[in-house]
């Protein structure tokens, strides 16, 4: 969680935690400017029927006339993303770990994200993917989203490494800028969220959590965030 939270605060991004069970998605939509949707060291948590839900509205909610809500997802939000537009809720083995390359596809240059990016390389560490070869057969994946770069795996495998939709701001990554060398990625998503208009006025937004160091780890350098 630290490293997602650093990774904005650092460039003066206020952080605004949504609760995954919260009942009114509608509630928090007004007051944030974008998504992120996060990895999760959980597994599955697609099976997750509340998460599921949370998140649907909010893409739900993207989608509307006249709105421009960027929504971004890493590692486990990518796969999210995927499940949402795919209509499924399981993917093939893809371990890769390590900070590797990954190889842009013929329509980077066009795209929004890696338009001022030619050569790149993210932290992977993950368990499960989806090929290209997949993701093109899904008539609903080919439709909504564009490929932006593959990678591969530690089986030699190729598999989708980033992504983004082709009319509306919504973009997936398999892997981890925030932990590496991912700045070009976060000024990208920075100059997105200042596309939407909206406004945070409510008291609430003013302090959202306090980091705490976690005694069950005894280390200083650890700490915990509470909501």
């Amino acid at each position: 969680m630290k490293s997602y939270v650093d990774w904005f605060e650092n460039r003066g991004v206020r952080v605004l935690p949504i609760p995954y069970d919260t009942p009114h998605p509608e509630s928090y939509f007004p007051l944030i400017n974008g998504l992120f949707i996060p990895g999760t060291d959980k597994g599955y948590d697609v099976n997750n029927a509340t998460l599921m839900k949370t998140v649907t509205r909010f893409f739900e909610l993207s989608l509307r006339p006249k709105e421009y809500f960027p929504i971004w997802g890493t590692c486990f939000g990518f796969q999210l993303l995927l499940f949402l537009v795919g209509g499924f809720t399981r993917l093939k083995h893809h371990e890769a770990e390590g900070f590797l390359p990954i190889q842009l596809t013929s329509a980077a240059p066009h795209s929004r994200m890696m338009q001022s990016i030619t050569k790149a390389s993210m932290v992977q560490d993950h368990e499960y993917g989806i090929s290209p070869e997949q993701f093109m057969k899904n008539d609903h994946l080919r439709r909504f989203y564009r490929i932006l770069a593959t990678a591969v795996d530690s089986n030699g495998k190729e598999y989708v490494a980033a992504m983004e939709g082709k009319y509306y701001p919504i973009y997936g990554v398999q892997g981890h800028p925030e932990r590496r060398r991912g700045r070009p990625f976060l000024d990208f998503f920075i100059s997105e969220l200042k596309k939407n208009s909206h406004r945070a006025t409510h008291p609430f937004m003013r302090s959202m959590y306090t980091p705490q160091m976690c005694s069950q780890y005894n280390d200083p350098s650890i700490l915990c965030y509470f909501f």
